[in-house]
């Protein structure tokens, strides 16, 4: 078990002190700001004394944090018999006392000797109050220094570190970030509407030619059956008004060519057509729907020509 005593000790630093190195070791200590100074201006002062290592280290580490020139020095222990030494006899001394007479008493026993330890060491007791430097939060040191803070919020006196300052910028940076992410969205927002509105446009118009198909079927179907190819709608039994939200009209016409006039308001410009012309192949009705004057964006896919 390691009993070494050992002592740290404030050096006098070479550059005048700054009155915050005052107040943070008066704080440390739980002292006046004048003892504190005086303290600093002194060559040498043990700060504290004969205690063991870890607690020697912990005080060095705290006031090294705060700017104050500081040094750990072991203790050295006393011999267990003080050196003797010479003493002069005094020609006033007292007269020698003859030790093989019983009935005289000698004068070094009537003297009460003072063995008491008052100046000296004294064991820990388990009452004995925490030191100061155990008592700090450790939120109160300086994560940039390591210097100790009154409160976490306040700033660093050593290294001006000042938490609040730094959650305003980090704030102000966050604002910035999403003013600018903002903008990009509006940007790409303004681009991509046209794009959205002509996408959202030929799903509407491809959705409504169903009902055209679905006449184009209900033709086919009549032709098989009847071997008449019809050439207005009620020859094939439909209804005399074909229309959705897209088409103005689905007609059947002669020899059973089908018109599909499309609104202007769906394509936000004119009335466009779509023609489906019928042809007989090996037994079979098929359609042909190239015809018309609907744009290419917005015919199904069977309705486009192949590319040249």
């Amino acid at each position: 078990m390691n009993n070494k005593k050992y002592n740290v000790t404030l050096i006098q630093a070479t550059d005048p002190v700054s009155n915050s190195t005052v107040t943070v070791l008066a704080k440390l200590f739980k002292i006046s700001t004048d003892k504190a100074k005086k303290i600093l201006h002194k060559k040498t002062f043990v700060i504290k004394k004969d205690t063991d290592k870890a607690t020697a280290e912990k005080f060095h580490k705290a006031i090294s944090a705060i700017g104050v020139n500081c040094e750990i020095n072991e203790v050295e222990e006393e011999s267990a018999l003080p050196e003797i030494e010479d003493v002069k006899s005094s020609t006033q001394g007292r007269p020698l006392i003859d030790i093989t007479r019983p009935d005289v008493t000698s004068p070094l026993l009537n003297e009460q000797t003072d063995l008491t330890l008052a100046d000296g060491p004294v064991e820990k007791t388990a009452n004995k109050k925490k030191k100061p430097i155990d008592n700090v939060d450790p939120a109160n040191f300086c994560p940039e220094c390591g210097t100790i803070r009154a409160s976490p919020d306040s700033q660093c006196v050593h290294c001006d570190y000042d938490p609040i300052e730094i959650k305003r910028s980090n704030t102000k940076s966050i604002l910035i970030k999403m003013l600018i992410a903002l903008i990009i969205l509006g940007i790409a927002a303004i681009f991509a509407f046209p794009y959205y509105q002509q996408y959202t446009k030929k799903s509407q118009i491809h959705n409504d030619l169903k009902l055209a198909f679905d006449t184009r079927n209900q033709v086919t179907e009549f032709i098989l059956q009847t071997n008449f190819w019809p050439n207005q709608n009620i020859d094939a039994g439909l209804e005399k008004n074909i229309s959705n939200s897209s088409l103005k009209s689905v007609t059947v016409g002669n020899n059973a060519v089908i018109t599909v006039v499309l609104r202007a308001e769906a394509l936000s410009g004119h009335e466009q057509t779509l023609i489906l012309i019928p042809n007989t192949l090996k037994g079979r009705i098929v359609w042909n729907c190239l015809g018309g004057s609907l744009q290419k964006a917005f015919r199904p896919d069977i309705c486009q020509s192949p590319a040249p």
